[in-house]
């Protein structure tokens, strides 16, 4: 993980943190899911998963680290309005 730049946390969960970074030497931005160890089986399989999966409405994984106590993910960051808000303006429009 040294070879990323963690920003501001964007979300947490009971065994996860998300945070945005970015790779240094690059001004992409992307989320990093940093997980609790014990969830390693979830985590795996996940990665496993989503390893070659390319579809526009799937988040992109990019890569994964394990340091001594944590497994970290690199995904794609999805900048915007929270799902939830856009849904509620698209369903008032309509209304």
């Amino acid at each position: 993980m040294e070879n990323f730049i963690l920003y501001e946390e964007l979300g947490a969960g009971s065994s996860s943190v998300v945070y945005k970074g970015r790779k240094k030497g690059t001004l992409n931005y992307v989320a990093i899911i940093c997980n609790d160890k014990a969830k390693r089986p979830d985590i795996t399989n996940h990665v496993r998963l989503s390893h070659d999966l390319d579809h526009l409405n799937i988040v992109c994984f990019y890569e994964w680290y394990e340091t001594n106590n944590h497994l970290w993910l690199v995904v794609e960051l999805c900048t915007g309005q929270a799902l939830f808000l856009a849904l509620i303006g698209t369903i008032l429009q309509h209304v």
